[in-house]
């Protein structure tokens, strides 16, 4: 053997998978995989029929536990506390122009109205009455809050000025 000769030859280079076989890889594993998942979820999985009838009848812990979880949601007044802080504060960043902030608040003042109607959307008064809370965000959403929005997104200070007081009226 001569010095310039290399003992063993070079194996040939090895060629990448293409594209399509590695498109049909990945579908073969993908329908592997879900008859895996159907064959354990039909020999092992609890029928639907028992789940609903599970459902169907809470136990007597369950509901303790829900009439607990009720007790430790703040109050409506304390979520209206929120709402009166980001209004308040919503003045102050429309009248500086800070018209990001103003989006902000804004939002945050209605997300907190939502929550308020969704906690307790009738509320009861002393005398047996209710008063439906949620009839009346429907009313004023769509109308108040809906043109103290169009000015915040318009930058334009004279429209918020007005709208923010009927805002306060309605």
């Amino acid at each position: 053997m001569d010095a310039h000769e290399s003992p063993d030859p070079l194996p040939p280079p090895k060629r990448p998978l293409g594209a399509p076989a590695v498109l049909a890889a990945l579908v073969l594993g993908a329908i592997i995989g879900g008859m895996a998942v159907e064959y354990w979820l039909t020999t092992r999985a609890a029928s639907p029929a028992s789940a609903q009838a599970t459902a169907a009848a809470p136990s007597a812990d369950v509901v303790a536990d829900v009439a607990r979880l009720k007790s430790l949601l703040p109050t409506q007044s304390h979520i209206m506390i929120d709402v009166a802080y980001h209004w308040a504060n919503l003045w102050f960043a429309a009248d500086k122009k800070n018209w990001a902030m103003a989006r902000y608040l804004f939002d945050e003042a209605r997300q907190s109205v939502r929550w308020a109607v969704l906690h307790r959307p009738l509320r009861k008064l002393p005398d047996g009455g209710t008063v439906d809370v949620k009839g009346i965000f429907d009313g004023i959403d769509p109308s108040a809050f809906a043109t103290v929005q169009l000015a915040i997104e318009d930058k334009d200070s004279a429209a918020f000025t007005m709208a923010y007081r009927q805002r306060i009226e309605a």
